[in-house]
């Protein structure tokens, strides 16, 4: 991404942040105003990155995209089958295993891997909410700024007197310690023969979703190490949590977590003139907002409801960013055999893949973790 491009996002960003709280406010022709300069500008970046990417194009000889992603599926597959690959298929493909071909290992498309990130992008995913810094060591730290209370200038009476030193800003370390998560599949060797496509469709929605459940679980154990704050069924504990309790910097930029129990409370929610409280984001219409903070939706079976007689749904509010950092080494790693392991003898091919990352509190006063009591709202 060009720096010209990367302006041109943050622009859209806070542009859709203006929108939002407009329409908090409830001024909906200033909110339609800024989500239409939020379009325009990403028109204008997504065509900057397009002709970006028209600059990186191979000579005009080299075969189009269309061509070789066919190429990298077919060259993925036959190396897969363990099947002698020809000098153009070797070519379609970008990466290989540490380990020998003739011993197991696997060429790995580089477009496998791509494909993964675009399809945990579909799914409800904690990983987007926190800060990710990617690392090429397996420990080490960061240092990141303390927030810390701003105090004014001091005013100069005296044009002799000496100016008086500032406070510094203050800084924290942040240490990491690269954790190896991995888990692996059988594939029918005759099922790889038989269909390519829905295997490679197959192969990415289990690498996706193991991937985007591993890392929501890191993260929501971060957000629920600390005692929960009771929100009881009063949704005025959320705007005070959102006014009050978090500092000014914070809720500036927080957003609120919960799971489906506590959305469906939040969404039969009314003020006194029967007006729904969660509002619709005009620049996502799929999208719901609770006093102007984006709302996102955890589903139940990994971050559930606890209670037998009372219902308590968990709620995060705060700015997640701020208060977690995961930590990103390379990505994930893609190997196959079909003759180590179990493979040889049960005739199939074993897909192995490993992600490694670390995920740390940086700032706990960053986000509340609260309860609310759903009891009424799951009542039959």
């Amino acid at each position: 991404m060009t720096k010209a491009e990367r302006e041109l996002r943050n622009q859209i960003e806070q542009l859709k942040t203006e929108a939002r709280n407009l329409v908090a406010e409830n001024k909906m022709v200033e909110a339609r105003s800024k989500a239409d300069e939020a379009k325009a500008l990403t028109d204008k970046a997504n065509l900057l990155a397009e002709l970006e990417a028209e600059e990186v194009l191979p000579e005009p000889t080299s075969k189009p995209k269309d061509t070789l992603e066919v190429a990298y599926r077919n060259a993925f597959f036959k190396a897969f089958r363990r099947q002698q690959l020809g000098e153009e298929e070797r070519e379609a493909v970008n990466a290989m295993t540490a380990t020998d071909p003739e011993d197991g290992g696997l060429l790995v498309p580089e477009d496998v891997q791509t494909k993964i990130n675009e399809f945990k992008r579909v799914l409800p995913r904690l990983e987007a909410l926190v800060e990710t810094v990617p690392v090429n060591t397996a420990s080490g730290s960061r240092v990141f700024e303390k927030l810390a209370a701003m105090v004014p200038l001091e005013n100069i009476t005296d044009d002799t007197a000496d100016i008086a030193e500032m406070v510094n800003p203050q800084f924290q370390p942040l240490t990491y310690a690269i954790k190896k998560y991995a888990g692996w599949m059988p594939v029918p060797n005759d099922l790889l023969k038989d269909s390519d496509q829905n295997i490679i469709a197959y192969l990415m929605k289990w690498i996706g979703k193991k991937s985007v459940v591993t890392r929501n679980s890191l993260i929501l154990a971060i957000l629920q190490a600390g005692a929960a704050t009771a929100f009881g069924s009063d949704y005025k504990k959320i705007k005070k949590a959102l006014n009050v309790t978090l500092d000014p910097m914070i809720a500036a930029n927080a957003v609120i977590v919960t799971n489906q129990d506590g959305f469906q409370f939040l969404d039969t929610l009314e003020d006194g003139t029967g007006k729904p409280i969660l509002q619709v984001d005009i620049t996502k219409p799929t999208q719901r907002l609770f006093a102007g903070k984006v709302v996102h939706v955890v589903a139940n079976s990994a971050l559930a409801t606890t209670g037998t007689s009372t219902k308590l749904a968990p709620i995060f509010v705060g700015d997640i960013a701020e208060g977690i950092v995961m930590f990103e080494r390379q990505g994930h790693e893609i190997a196959s055999t079909n003759i180590g392991g179990t493979a040889f003898r049960k005739d199939r091919t074993e897909l192995r893949v490993i992600e490694r990352e670390d995920v740390v509190a940086r700032d706990t006063g960053a986000f509340i973790y609260g309860t609310l009591d759903v009891t009424t709202v799951l009542a039959p």
